[in-house]
């Protein structure tokens, strides 16, 4: 049995852990997965010293060469260190690159990143636009594209009546820009008004001012912040919900989009990342170009049940049959080294 290694930089809550967890209950005759943090707890993306502990990064390199693993996954920059160093020392174990982000964050995670795609054996990304962003000239008989969704959903029932009640989950993060979305509820909220808002997810720094524009625009007893949530929970909360809107300036798959389309709510979202190339605008989706047409597309559907039903069920087909992350990662891992 070969031994395969997620290395990722702390237990977050974020779409790259969550992910990797679902590893955890597949049993598998060829190989046996494991996750490893370099640190025990999430560290500060202000404290860049404290990502850079060359203590942490050394105890990491020495508990993997302990553990002898036969394939090493390598998310986030952080990881990249680690695995440059893994790679020198020990350079028989199999090293894949998985990027989750079209374009880097900052000047360390480009570097790292690119020696990292230098010394590894194989790059794998969360969507094609990632892939073709973070490594367009990488071969492509050693690259693969792994889908990102988590589990198959099955989705709620519906009487075929939206409601404007609209849902968010994801960090609440500058990336995600909620105050343009916030913004967008406002406008509806004044057609609407008993629409309504739920956010779920932790803090990534951006709740006090959200919280501050909420109660600017008198809409403290219409948005709701939940905080973090399991995905169970989530769905839970979606019982009554119609639409998903997000207006994040930045992703990757977004996985939580995928979710929502599972589940039959319908998304809003801007056309970032791979978005674009799974969501259709009127067809499974609404794409938000500009606030105003928003406000008029989901007028449009609140008052036409056949086209919202329309919409919903393409949100539904749109995943049925893909292949979900376990089976993907497997797939190409035993691709990486080379398990027939």
């Amino acid at each position: 049995m070969k031994k395969v290694i997620h290395l990722i930089p702390f237990d977050g809550i974020g779409g790259v852990e969550s992910a990797a967890h679902t590893m955890s209950n597949v049993l598998n005759a060829d190989i046996e997965f494991e996750i490893f943090y370099i640190f025990k707890k999430q560290v500060s993306r202000r404290n860049f010293l404290r990502s850079l502990s060359l203590k942490r990064i050394l105890l990491s390199v020495f508990q993997l060469h302990k553990k002898k693993p036969h394939l090493v996954i390598v998310s986030l920059w952080r990881s990249c260190i680690v695995a440059i160093l893994l790679k020198l020392t020990r350079p028989k174990t199999k090293i894949v690159l998985f990027l989750h982000y079209p374009h880097h964050y900052h000047l360390a995670d480009m570097f790292f990143t690119k020696i990292a795609l230098f010394i590894c054996d194989s790059v794998w990304a969360d969507s094609k636009d990632t892939l073709n962003s973070r490594a367009p000239a990488y071969p492509h008989e050693k690259s693969n594209v792994i889908s990102f969704i988590a589990r198959r959903l099955k989705a709620k029932k519906c009487n075929g009546v939206p409601l404007p009640n609209f849902i968010f989950w994801g960090r609440l993060h500058e990336q995600k820009s909620i105050h343009r979305a916030i913004d967008i509820f406002s406008s509806i909220k004044s057609y609407y008004k008993n629409a309504t808002y739920t956010l779920i997810g932790p803090d990534g720094g951006e709740l006090p001012s959200l919280m501050k524009q909420v109660d600017k625009l008198g809409l403290k007893n219409d948005v709701k912040f939940l905080g973090p949530k399991d995905l169970n929970s989530i769905i839970e909360l979606t019982e009554e919900t119609s639409f998903y809107l997000q207006t994040s300036k930045l992703e990757g798959m977004a996985m939580s989009v995928v979710e929502a389309m599972q589940l039959g709510i319908i998304p809003i979202v801007t056309p970032v990342g791979e978005i674009k190339n799974y969501c259709i605008n009127g067809m499974n989706s609404i794409l938000i170009s500009d606030n105003k047409s928003v406000v008029s597309s989901v007028h449009d559907l609140l008052n036409n049940t056949n086209l919202y039903s329309e919409i919903r069920n393409n949100c539904i087909k749109k995943w049925q049959n893909h292949e979900i992350y376990s089976e993907s990662v497997i797939r190409a891992a035993k691709k990486v080294l080379k398990i027939k």
